[in-house]
């Protein structure tokens, strides 16, 4: 007899932030990418992976922190997980000149290192006295073992701190330093940086921060021995930086996040497939193959097949692919949502159906959207109204038809100097508000009912020479259209 699970229990589809996962948890349901090998290679001294909002960067660096927490092959490295405003949050970011932030970037890396190191020997090396590397001291890390380099620096630096600080520092703290460096001096250091593209808009200002710190981590990563630097940034960010000149050389050590049909099918089974096993171990179906058995998983929770699309044998997951876009953390939601409506509708449902998810895609049309507005404001500030404007009207457009929806139902009329910058830089036309919403995936291009271009696959397309003269279809994407009552 098949189990009965409780489709309402939260943990049933993992959680939708990878960050705060139980790591033991995320790593029995993680399903691993063939392009991560370098991601996760102790050789690879540098790596940043690149992807849109849902999908996954952050479960990625979780996945990699459990690796080398858990796996002997990494030899019980200093493993540092931070995020961008934590680092920032460390000094003061202000000026604009690119050679100073990039320099400024490794002595705030640095000191996080230090501050981590007093956490561990039970002191706090917190102050700048201590924990600030000068500029002219970064040079003598260069070709050194980073712990080591760092340790015999701050050591240094203690016979001269400054009287009120000394008073604070224990007697043995010298000798508290010399012991973990014995220990840890040839210890690799692993740093994985998460978010340092948080708020980031398009200005020369946030172009000269974020672009000088992926300066600053390759420097460190290749000019000190023991130190690998593990990164993340949204696909828009990386694009809008890949003009500066340097990170001309960067193109190696970046990995784009794509999760093919396949992978998501998988990532959702095994889910479903590691919630059986950790509460019904003992049962037939925990024995289940995620990767063969997949159909089998999902006949446990959803009722499938389904009516879609014409077809009457179209399993569910061909829906909740649709409704997903390739983004896991979307995908999340929207299972976790439909078990919610299956059980409101009926104490008796036990398995979600199609019926459940058309009830909620108003609601999560209307989530995805809120997500939108949380993401991106920053960089337009009237985005709830520009998506409003194509409330109740067509699927599909044309660039023309495009631009007269923007200009009618957003412009209204006004002064081009009455509409807020897009993305950092000065209103000109309709077209600059249509390629916005296209790199925002509000809108993506339709080449045959089942295959879209988004804009990480072709970041220039909306400008094209073809898209001007009327030769391409844009289409509101499927996740959106019913709380913009579109049909």
């Amino acid at each position: 007899m098949m189990i009965v699970v409780d489709i309402r229990d939260n943990k049933l589809f993992g959680n939708e932030a990878g960050e705060d996962e139980d790591l033991d948890v995320l790593n029995s349901y993680y399903i691993d990418n063939d392009e991560f090998y370098d991601f996760f290679d102790s050789e690879s001294r540098l790596s940043v992976v690149s992807a849109r909002k849902g999908m996954g960067k952050s479960a990625l660096l979780s996945r990699l922190e459990y690796k080398l927490k858990n796996h002997d092959e990494y030899d019980e490295p200093m493993v540092i997980r931070v995020t961008g405003n934590e680092l920032l949050g460390l000094g003061d970011f202000s000026s604009k000149d690119q050679a100073y932030l990039e320099n400024y970037w490794k002595r705030i890396i640095c000191k996080k290192v230090i501050i981590e190191i007093g956490s561990q020997i039970g002191f706090a090396l917190s102050s700048d006295e201590i924990a600030m590397v000068e500029s002219s001291e970064l040079d003598g890390l260069k070709s050194k073992n980073f712990i080591g380099g760092l340790l015999a620096r701050v050591k240094g630096k203690i016979p001269f701190i400054n009287a009120e600080l000394k008073e604070n520092i224990p007697e043995n703290l010298e000798s508290l330093l010399s012991n973990y460096q014995d220990k840890n001096e040839n210890s690799k250091v692993w740093i994985l940086i998460d978010d340092i593209d948080s708020k980031y808009v398009d200005t020369e200002d946030y172009q000269a921060r974020v672009g000088s710190f992926f300066s600053a981590i390759r420097s460190l990563a290749f000019n000190t021995k023991n130190l690998n630097i593990r990164s993340t940034v949204r696909t828009d960010v990386w694009l809008n930086l890949r003009h500066l000149e340097d990170l001309d050389k960067w193109e190696q050590y970046i990995i784009e996040i794509v999760w093919t049909n396949r992978h998501m099918r998988d990532m959702l089974a095994n889910k479903i497939l590691s919630y059986i096993k950790r509460n019904y171990p003992q049962s037939s179906e925990a024995k289940l193959s995620y990767l063969s058995d997949y159909n089998r998983i999902f006949k446990i929770v959803f009722d499938t097949p389904i009516e879609w699309k014409g077809r009457t044998d179209a399993s569910i997951w061909e829906a909740i692919a649709a409704f997903s876009n390739k983004r896991p953390r979307w995908m999340g939601q929207l299972c976790r949502m439909s078990a919610i409506q299956c059980k409101r509708s009926s104490s008796r449902n036990r398995k979600i159906k199609f019926r459940h998810i058309d009830e909620i895609l108003e609601s999560f049309g209307k989530n995805r959207k809120h997500d939108l507005i949380k993401e991106h404001k920053h960089q337009f500030s009237e985005l709830d109204a520009l998506i409003d404007c194509f409330r109740a009207r067509s699927k599909e457009y044309t660039y023309h038809e495009l631009n007269d929806v923007i200009e009618t139902h957003y412009i209204r009329g006004r002064d081009s100097s009455e509409i807020p910058k897009v993305d950092g830089i000065k209103y000109k036309s309709t077209e600059d508000l249509g390629a916005f919403i296209y790199k925002l995936g509000l809108i993506s291009h339709k080449q045959d009912s089942r295959t879209f271009t988004h804009y990480c696959d072709n970041p220039d397309l909306f400008k094209t020479i073809e898209n001007r003269d009327n030769k391409l279809v844009w289409a509101i994407h499927l996740s959106y259209r019913k709380f913009l009552n579109i049909r």
